[in-house]
C-alpha cells in the first residue's frame, strides 16, 4: 500500500473566503492526502467553494450547522466507490480501493449533548462496511479513556453514559484509538480510528496545535 498521510479536525466553520483558503492552503503544505473534517458549517450547494487544484471533497452533508467532510487530495491514487452522508449531518464516508484493498474513510461529529441513541446509530451504520478496513476522523466530544482524558475527574451522569456508549462502540467494530495506542497518557476528544487491518499500515502519530481552528489537529500516516 501506498503512504498515505491522514488528518483529522474540527474546523469550526469554513464560510469566510480567508477561512477556507488559509484550509486547503495548510492541506497542501502538510501534505495531506484524505482529511476528515467536522464542523465545516457548509451546505452541498457551498461545497465547491472548499476545493483547488490540490484538494476536493469527496463526500460531504447537505446541512450548515454540523458538516461532517471527507476531503481527499486530488492526485491520489484511489478508486471511490461509494459516497455517503448520513440524513443528521454527523457522518460522512467514501468506500475506496487502494491498491487493491478496501478501505472506508469516514469523517464523524458526536453531539455535544449526550444522545442515548447517537453511538448505536452510527455502530449500525458502520457494521455494513464489513468488506472494508475502516479509517475514522472524529470530534466524539466525549472520552474513551475517562481516567486519562478528563482533568476532572468527576464526570456527570451523561458524560459517563456517553463513554460507555463510545467504548462499547469500539468493542463492536473492533477500533483502535491509533494516537493512545502510541501514546498511552495522551488527553484528548479528538480521534483517528482504525480496524485492525489498517493499524497494521501505520508508520507514524502526532497531534498538531493548529491556529485556524479551536481544536488541535490529528496527524497520522498509513
Amino acid at each position: 500500500m501506498c503512504s498515505i498521510h491522514v488528518i483529522s479536525w474540527n474546523i469550526n466553520g469554513l464560510n469566510g473566503q480567508f477561512k477556507y483558503t488559509a484550509s486547503l492552503d495548510l492541506l497542501h503544505r502538510q501534505r495531506v492526502d484524505v482529511a476528515f473534517i467536522q464542523e465545516s458549517h457548509l451546505r452541498s450547494i457551498d461545497i465547491n467553494r472548499f476545493t483547488n487544484k490540490h484538494h476536493y471533497v469527496a463526500a460531504s452533508l447537505d446541512t450548515k450547522t454540523r458538516g461532517s467532510l471527507v476531503v481527499l487530495k486530488c492526485n491520489l491514487p484511489i478508486t471511490v466507490m461509494e459516497k455517503y452522508g448520513g440524513d443528521d449531518g454527523r457522518v460522512s464516508y467514501i468506500k475506496t480501493v487502494i491498491a487493491g484493498r478496501n478501505f472506508a474513510f469516514i469523517s464523524v461529529y458526536a453531539p455535544s449533548q449526550y444522545e442515548s441513541e447517537f453511538f448505536p446509530n452510527l455502530t449500525a451504520t458502520l457494521l455494513q462496511l464489513q468488506d472494508f478496513s475502516l479509517i475514522l476522523g472524529a470530534d466524539m466530544n466525549c472520552f474513551a479513556y475517562m481516567t486519562l482524558d478528563k482533568s476532572v475527574q468527576r464526570l456527570t451522569h451523561n458524560q459517563s453514559r456517553a463513554s460507555t456508549d463510545f467504548q462499547k462502540f469500539l468493542s463492536a467494530l473492533v477500533l483502535t484509538d491509533l494516537y493512545h495506542a502510541v501514546n498511552p497518557t495522551s488527553k484528548q476528544i479528538d480521534y483517528i480510528l482504525a480496524s485492525p487491518a489498517s493499524f497494521s499500515e501505520i508508520h507514524d502519530v502526532l497531534i498538531k496545535p493548529c491556529s485556524l481552528s479551536d481544536h488541535n489537529s490529528g496527524n497520522k500516516y498509513l
